[in-house]
């Protein structure tokens, strides 16, 4: 008899859910309210291309239709990359200066 035994690791950036993808990016403040273009390494080391022109909110989800992997019965079929943002905070508290530069945009 042969046995054949597999460890299954989590991959540190990626989440496999069915044919689809999932994994968190963190972007700054300003990013979240100003929008931003970044790529993001993909499995098989192609980049991805995101692309957010308007207001991020903390949680936000963004799809990339054909980027997730491929259909187990269906090659030709793949799945999504879900990516969900993190909104990276403000760690200290803002000075004055910074507080008054915020609130113009009251």
């Amino acid at each position: 008899n042969l046995y054949y035994f597999f460890l299954l690791c989590r991959h540190p950036v990626f989440e496999r859910r069915g044919d689809d993808l999932f994994t968190n990016v963190t972007i700054s403040l300003v990013e979240a309210l100003t929008g931003f273009e970044m790529y993001i390494p993909h499995l098989d080391g192609h980049k991805v291309q995101i692309l957010r022109d308007k207001i991020t909110k903390p949680g936000a989800k963004l799809w990339k239709k054909g980027e997730g992997l491929p259909n187990f019965d269906n090659n030709n079929i793949k799945g999504s990359l879900i990516i969900t943002f993190d909104v990276d905070f403000p760690k200290d508290q803002l000075t004055e200066e910074q507080q008054n530069g915020i609130q113009i945009l009251r």
